[in-house]
């Protein structure tokens, strides 16, 4: 029957009338020539603006009169002054968002970007954040002055408008500015949830308190690359907060000498990379699931001299991370303690602790410090080395060994991961050494070098039965990858 009624359509197709069969193909041309887009709801239409760059989202006002007007009501805005010819283009750019901002309608905003150098235009930038502000904008991102030349022509001070730092809509707001932040006296971001502030140099304590006692709300808060030249001490005690990094420059010599006071209540994780130019203490942090510390600038701290200063901030800043339950450090946070030998025997017991791992390098089991920090480790479950394992050549074989062994090795100790590994001979003897005290180990896992290791999958064998014979925990499974 289905052949049947093919044919008869295929006859019923083969009797129309040219003629029939030509108005019947000029209104298919017709349906698959109309604009459809332009029939869609407003709402989907603005939508799909809020997908275009802003200045390609009111160029479509010159497609017809159905779109016209349908830019204005866009939620998100993006203004980014950059390329090559930026200065030739200023007028052009400035021009554009003022533009946009006075025909743009009524309606709230949710994000808000604007990138530009400041120069002698910080009356008019100042309104274009005001403007947001009015807006209730919920996500704001503002980067003034992001090039060289930018850091030492800007003739005008940065006052950002009063009515930013008292918005009750904010929700996120990132501030990246090469000059001086100055906040006015009364601060309150009563919805603020995200605050990264990149490149500030911060003016003095007070200002600094009054900005962190404005953000009931707050939970992730980012200090990026900031200068604390003219701040002795800064106290972060937002209730909320649950994420704080603080990253600081590692490459220069100049000194901040600030105190951080942090008082993490609800903080739950915490980021810090640089060459400890500033000391940090830690208050009520029981709370604290997990912390990254990445020291770096060995150079700029050896050039400095600063070994010993470094040692006694490594010192306080393990100290108030005590209570952590994930932490992971570079190698060098152990061979910053062995500047201050004094200190290896006051480290703070990490009673919590459950996962260590090393990263940015690989660990130097010849350093001293490593056994007095694992020592300290007595419910560590599993160790990582990120990077990868050595043992100095010229070492003695006792001086590396871990004596004595540290008791999580025999009562909690069940996983390592060893990455990057080369197969060394000094690599295989840490190796070894590991697999000889773990005495409930459960799984070694090695990822090999592609760069280090040679032999292929025939070596990987060899290794994997050598070291099978060194295992104390006979349940051990050894995994090569």
């Amino acid at each position: 029957m289905e052949i049947v009624r093919r044919r008869r359509a295929i006859g019923e197709t083969m009797n129309v009338s040219p003629l029939a069969r030509k108005a019947k193909n000029q209104k298919l041309n017709d349906e698959q020539n109309t604009d459809r887009i332009s029939n869609l709801p407003d709402a989907i239409l603005q939508r799909i603006l809020t997908l275009l760059e802003t200045k390609d989202a009111v160029k479509t006002s010159t497609l017809s009169k159905r779109w016209q007007y349908l830019w204005m009501s866009i939620t998100d805005l993006v203004f980014v002054e950059d390329g090559p010819d930026k200065r030739k283009k200023r007028v052009q750019f400035m021009n554009f968002v003022e533009r946009v901002l006075v025909l743009r309608d009524s309606s709230d905003l949710t994000l808000f970007v604007l990138s530009c150098d400041v120069l002698n235009d910080a009356s008019r930038i100042n309104a274009w954040i005001s403007a947001a502000v009015m807006h209730k904008v919920q996500v704001l991102s503002i980067g003034l002055g992001s090039d060289e030349d930018s850091r030492c022509n800007s003739e005008e001070p940065i006052v950002l408008p009063h009515c930013l730092f008292t918005s009750e809509s904010l929700t996120y707001f990132y501030l990246e500015l090469f000059v001086l932040l100055k906040v006015p006296s009364s601060i309150r971001f009563s919805s603020l949830k995200t605050l990264k502030i990149r490149f500030a140099i911060f003016p003095d304590d007070r200002s600094m308190q009054r900005l962190f006692s404005g953000v009931p709300v707050l939970e992730d808060l980012t200090l990026d690359a900031c200068c604390w030249w003219n701040v002795r001490s800064v106290c972060i005690s937002a209730p909320m907060l649950k994420t704080l990094a603080i990253y600081e420059t590692v490459d220069s010599l100049d000194q901040d000498d600030c105190q951080f006071l942090i008082f993490g209540i609800s903080l739950k994780y915490f980021y810090y990379g640089g060459a400890l130019r500033n000391e940090y203490f830690f208050y009520k942090t029981s709370s604290l699931m997990k912390a990254v510390i990445y020291l770096g600038g060995k150079d700029s701290i050896e050039k400095g001299n600063r070994q010993r200063e470094v040692s006694y901030r490594v010192h306080k800043l393990l100290r108030g991370l005590s209570l952590v339950k994930e932490l992971a450090i570079t190698p060098y946070i152990i061979e910053g303690l062995s500047y201050a030998e004094e200190l290896l025997t006051h480290l703070p017991v990490f009673c919590n602790l459950t996962c260590l791992k090393f990263i940015g390098e690989p660990m130097n089991f010849a350093s001293g410090a490593l056994g007095n920090i694992i020592q300290k480790l007595p419910c560590v479950n599993s160790l990582k080395f990120n990077v990868g394992i050595f043992l100095s050549p010229f070492c003695e074989e006792g001086e590396w060994k871990l004596d004595p062994v540290s008791p999580c090795f025999s009562t909690h100790l069940k996983s390592i991961t060893i990455r990057e590994f080369g197969g060394t001979k000094g690599e295989l003897h840490v190796v070894n050494f590991l697999l000889e005290s773990a005495l409930i180990l459960e799984r070694l896992v090695i990822s090999c070098s592609l760069d280090k290791f040679s032999g292929g999958v025939g070596r990987q064998k060899e290794v994997h039965d050598q070291l099978m014979l060194s295992r104390r925990s006979r349940t051990c499974a050894i995994e090569f990858s």
